[in-house]
């Protein structure tokens, strides 16, 4: 279904230039954007001319509309990472049972469950760091992270088989570039070489895995707490089960939506607070009560820690736009818009608002206790009848690894050189993967 461009927001003309600039640095060309033309404005992209809105009233007629209006927008970037079957690309009435299906994992007993998890796999990657020795914030938290995955979400236990998952996921991850996100031409396999046929093969690997996993696995989900065998033991309301290929797909959308976005707030977290010493000294003062090891339900409770992950995925938003494609007529702020044209909304242009943030720029945690922001101002996670569905999940293993680390060891930033934002592949994160030194522990705590 074709655009009505005669009815969208002003915007710059396609060039190439655009999309390699979305790819780069999209922060700065949607600023550009809003600054020049107002918002909405349209931005020509490889999906065609989106319509952005980064205005917390054109988010709310987004968001607060019948999810019915809207379809995915995502095939291009996030088809060939999460899969057919994936959440994120379903719509209508099949999008509603999945996520149905999906969402009682990742809420209540089952999130206290995990917390222990977290806290341990935490203790145990600081513990092979080495006084006086350097490493990436960055690296740290996907380790930790990704065991989390490993472990909570697959149920994976073996050391060797949790090995060789990881060794499979990280190939996978790395595998799928920025080029091959934005440039469906180069999708090509070039008789076998070239990145897109390295992206395959890696597809290939987990695939092999999650297959073999599923069929051990199927019949035996009673007893464990997993989130792979609740899904497994998950039934419609027609009493039917999801698919292999349902899981699998949905397998991957948890391991890159789960993964990258906690690893990468937490690494922005811990440069900002070591950036700004204040900010670090008010923190660990709200965890000393707690002792040298505090327990992970201590840790939630905690308003200036809970604020200092708000904060970090304000200034950093992992993912800068959330797209949709209108299935029906659509009134944007004042505007009507045609079925069939693409909306984003901007999560970048939204935290960045300089009435709603003042200082948008600066490293400012106590705004989050200062005031409560509406779901249309403050929105890391996407909004509306597609937020994500895992937030809480992220939050918990933002706050406990964080705490646990701060409360148990000492770092320093390994330069004064400052961190910039840049396009991983479906996600941002800093270009350095702040680089930190291990001071050793914290006194009185247990390392």
């Amino acid at each position: 279904m074709s655009t009505a461009t005669s009815l969208l927001p002003p915007g710059p003309r396609i060039t190439p230039l655009q999309t390699f600039r979305f790819m780069r640095n999209p922060s700065g060309l949607l600023q550009e954007c809003r600054e020049r033309y107002g918002d909405p404005f349209t931005l020509p992209l490889p999906v065609g001319n989106v319509v952005i809105t980064g205005d917390p009233e054109g988010i709310r007629e987004v968001f607060s509309s019948d999810p019915s209006v809207f379809e995915p927008l995502g095939q291009l970037p996030l088809a060939p990472a999460v899969g057919e079957n994936s959440l994120l690309l379903m719509g209508g009435q099949r999008h509603k049972r999945e996520r149905k299906l999906l969402m009682p994992p990742f809420h209540g007993e089952r999130m206290r469950a995990y917390a222990q998890l977290m806290r341990e796999l935490t203790l145990r990657a600081a513990s092979t760091l080495k006084p006086g020795g350097t490493f990436r914030a960055q690296g740290m938290t996907q380790d930790i992270s990704l065991e989390v995955i490993i472990r909570a979400v697959f149920g994976i236990e073996e050391p060797e088989r949790v090995r060789r998952y990881r060794e499979v996921m990280v190939a996978y991850l790395e595998s799928y570039t920025p080029l091959l996100m934005m440039a469906a031409p180069l999708r090509r396999s070039f008789g076998g070489m070239g990145p897109w046929a390295r992206f395959q093969r890696h597809v290939a690997e987990l695939d092999q895995l999650l297959t073999e996993e599923l069929a051990s696995r199927r019949g035996h989900e009673e007893g464990h707490t997993d989130i792979l065998s609740l899904l497994l033991a998950a039934r419609d309301e027609e009493g039917q089960p999801m698919a292999d290929a349902e899981l699998k797909d949905e397998l991957r959308t948890l391991l890159i939506a789960g993964h990258e976005t906690t690893a990468i707030g937490m690494a922005w977290a811990l440069y900002h607070l070591h950036r700004e010493p204040k900010t670090l000294e008010r923190l660990l003062e709200e965890l000393a009560p707690l002792g040298p090891t505090p327990e992970p339900e201590a840790l939630a409770k905690l308003p200036y820690l809970s604020a200092v992950c708000d904060e970090s995925l304000r200034l950093h938003p992992v993912v800068v736009v959330v797209g949709r494609r209108l299935r029906a007529p659509l009134t944007l702020r004042g505007r009507e818009l045609a079925p069939g044209t693409n909306i984003m909304v901007s999560i970048w242009l939204a935290h960045h608002d300089p009435e709603r943030f003042p200082e948008s720029e600066r490293f400012r945690p106590e705004r989050f206790i200062e005031r409560k922001f509406t779901p249309f101002e403050y929105l890391p996670f996407g909004g509306g009848a597609r937020r994500c569905i895992g937030a809480a999940f992220a939050l918990s293993e933002m706050r406990i690894v964080l705490g646990t680390l701060l409360a148990t060891h000492r770092f320093s930033l390994a330069s004064d050189k400052p961190e910039r934002p840049v396009r991983r592949n479906i996600t941002i994160g800093p270009v350095g993967g702040v680089e930190m030194v291990y001071e050793g522990p914290r006194h009185g705590a247990l390392a």
